[in-house]
C-alpha cells in the first residue's frame, strides 16, 4: 500500500476511525472515575558520616553515598517494618506493608527518599514519618557503637499528608485512551482496506477488474420506472446520458444493435438499468426493443405497468409471433417483449437457436435491442445469451460486488467470447448536488436560446423524423399497440 491507500482508507472509514477514538476516551473516563484514590505520602532522610574531621571529610562523603543504596532496600525489611507497625498499631504483616513502601536514593547524594501509598492521605503520611524513624534507629544501630556511630541519619523530610490523590492519573488515561483509539482505528481502517475487496469506485472497477467504466449511475429516487422523459433533468438522468453518449461515440468497432446487460449477483441493478437506458435513447428519438430475457424473476411488466401477455418464451416456442408479443409502451419509440409465461428449462430455451433469429429480426427493425438477463453466477442464462448478442454490459453494483465475484463473472463470458464492452457501476453516492429544474414560466430564458422551441417536446420517431445510425436499420417505428401488432418494419 502506498500513501494514496491509506488516505482512502482513512476517508473512506473515518467514522470507524473517530468511533475508536472516541471509545478510547470514553474508557479512559470511565477507568479513571472506577479507579480507587490513593495518595503517595514521602519521607526524606539525610545519611552523613560521624567522622568530622576535614582531611577525611571527603572519603567519608564518598562512603557515605555508596551505603545509602543498601538502605533503600533495608526499608521495606522486617527488621524496620515491625518496629512500623508496632508503633502505629496497624493490623498487617511486613509482607504486606512492603508492598505500599518503595525507597530510592537520588543520584550524587546522600539522602533516602521512601513513599508510601494508601487510599488515605494521613495514614500514608503517618507510615513514611513511622517508617523513616525505624530506619534512623536501624542505621544507628548497625553502623556503630552507641554514642559514636559511624553513620548517622536524620529525618528532613515529612509530616505533611498530600492533599492530592496520585491515582489515578486523568491527563495520563486520556492521552492514553487517545492514542489506543487512535491506533486502533487508523490500524482496523488499513486492515478492513487492505483485505477489503468490494468495489466501490470506478477506479476500483478498472484497476482490479482492467475493465473500463462506462458509466457510473446513481440509485433512482423513485421506485416506479417510466420510459418517457422526466419532468427534470436529475444525476440519475445525466449519468445515463453519458452513458448513451459512450456507447454511441466511445465503443470500438461502432455502437451495438444488441445488447445484453448482465451482472454477478441479483440486486445490482441490471433490469433498472435496461429500463431507465431504454428510455434514455428513446428520448434521442431512436427506436428501442427491450427483451426481457430474465425467465427466473421477470419485473419489467410490472415496473412499467403492462398486463400480462405472451412474451418470450411464447415467441421462442412458435405458439405465438413476434409481431403479437411484441408492446409498445406509451407513446415512445419504445417496444417491449416481456417473459411471457414461465418456462421450466429456462437455460435450455435461450439457448435454443431461435434466440439469435429473434434477435435478428428485432434488430432489423430497431436502432437498439436490449436484452435483460438473470445473474450470471446464479444461473447459465445469461452465458447462454451472451454469444447471441454483439455486445455485454457489465452491471456492477457500488458496495456490494465483490472483486472475486465479478472476475468469476467476467471468466464465464471469456469463456463463451462474449465481446464485453466496459462496465456500468450502479448505485454510486455521488456529491449532494441539487438536481437541475427547468426554470418557471417568468424567469427570462438565457441570452442567444429560443425558449419556444426548448420547451417543445421531442419529435416521435416515424419516417419522417427517424435518426439514422446503421445503414442497414429501416426508417419507420412502431410506437403504437397498432403498430406493434401489424408487426416489425422492413426496408
Amino acid at each position: 500500500m502506498d500513501a494514496h491507500d491509506y488516505a482512502t482508507a482513512l476517508r473512506r472509514r473515518w467514522r470507524s476511525v473517530l468511533a475508536c477514538v472516541l471509545l478510547g476516551v470514553a474508557g479512559a473516563l470511565l477507568a479513571t472515575a472506577l479507579m480507587p484514590r490513593t495518595y503517595t505520602a514521602t519521607a526524606q532522610l539525610f545519611v552523613s558520616t560521624g567522622d568530622t574531621r576535614s582531611d577525611t571529610a571527603y572519603q567519608g562523603g564518598l562512603f557515605t553515598e555508596e551505603r545509602v543504596k543498601s538502605y533503600t532496600r533495608v526499608v521495606t525489611s522486617p527488621a524496620v517494618l515491625n518496629g512500623v507497625i508496632d508503633t502505629l498499631h496497624l493490623d498487617t504483616t511486613p509482607g504486606r506493608l512492603a508492598g505500599h513502601i518503595s525507597a530510592q536514593a537520588p543520584l550524587d547524594t546522600t539522602l533516602v527518599d521512601i513513599s508510601v501509598t494508601d487510599p488515605s492521605a494521613a495514614r500514608a503520611q503517618a507510615v513514611a514519618d513511622a517508617t523513616a524513624v525505624q530506619l534512623t534507629r536501624y542505621i544507628t544501630t548497625i553502623e556503630g557503637a552507641k554514642g559514636n556511630p559511624l553513620i548517622r541519619a536524620s529525618v528532613v523530610k515529612g509530616s505533611e499528608p498530600p492533599t492530592t490523590p496520585s491515582s489515578p492519573r486523568p491527563e495520563v488515561n486520556l492521552a492514553i485512551g487517545l492514542f489506543a483509539g487512535v491506533v486502533l482505528g487508523v490500524g482496523g481502517a488499513v486492515l478492513r482496506h487492505a483485505t477489503d475487496t468490494v468495489l466501490r469506485t470506478a477506479d476500483e472497477v478498472t484497476a482490479r477488474l482492467g475493465l473500463g467504466v462506462l458509466g457510473a449511475v446513481p440509485p433512482p429516487r423513485r421506485r416506479r420506472l417510466r420510459a418517457g422523459p422526466p419532468a427534470g433533468t436529475t444525476r440519475r438522468t445525466e449519468a445515463l446520458s453519458l452513458l448513451r453518449t459512450r456507447l454511441r461515440f466511445g465503443v470500438p468497432d461502432g455502437p451495438p444493435h444488441t445488447l445484453l446487460v448482465a451482472g454477478p449477483r441479483p440486486r445490482e441493478g441490471r433490469t433498472r438499468t435496461v429500463l431507465d437506458l431504454a428510455g434514455s435513447v428513446a428520448r434521442t428519438g431512436l427506436r428501442v426493443v427491450v427483451v426481457e430475457a430474465d425467465l427466473r424473476r421477470p419485473r419489467i411488466a410490472a415496473e412499467w405497468g403492462l398486463a400480462r401477455a405472451p412474451g418470450l418464451t411464447d415467441v421462442l416456442t412458435g405458439e405465438v409471433p413476434v409481431e403479437r408479443a411484441l408492446r409498445s409502451v406509451g407513446d415512445t419509440p419504445v417496444r417491449v417483449l416481456t417473459a411471457g409465461r414461465s418456462s421450466a428449462d429456462p437455460a435450455t430455451l435461450l439457448s435454443s437457436p431461435a434466440l439469435p433469429r429473434l434477435l435478428r429480426t428485432l434488430a432489423a427493425d430497431a436502432d437498439l435491442v436490449l436484452v435483460d438477463s438473470p445473474p450470471l453466477l446464479s444461473y447459465a442464462d445469461a452465458a447462454a445469451l451472451a454469444p447471441a448478442v454483439e455486445g455485454v454490459l457489465f452491471v456492477v453494483r457500488a458496495g456490494r460486488t465483490r472483486q472475486g465475484e465479478a472476475r468469476r463473472a467476467l471468466d464465464t463470458l471469456a469463456a463463451v467470447h462474449a465481446r464485453v464492452l466496459g462496465a456500468v457501476l450502479t448505485g454510486t453516492r455521488a456529491g449532494r448536488l441539487a438536481d437541475w429544474r427547468p426554470p418557471p414560466d417568468d424567469t427570462p430564458p438565457p441570452a442567444r436560446r429560443r425558449p419556444e422551441r426548448a420547451e417543445q417536446p421531442p419529435p416521435p420517431a416515424g419516417p419522417e423524423h427517424s435518426v439514422s445510425l446503421p445503414a442497414r436499420h429501416g426508417a419507420g417505428a412502431a410506437g403504437h399497440e397498432d403498430r406493434a401488432a401489424a408487426g416489425p418494419r422492413r426496408n
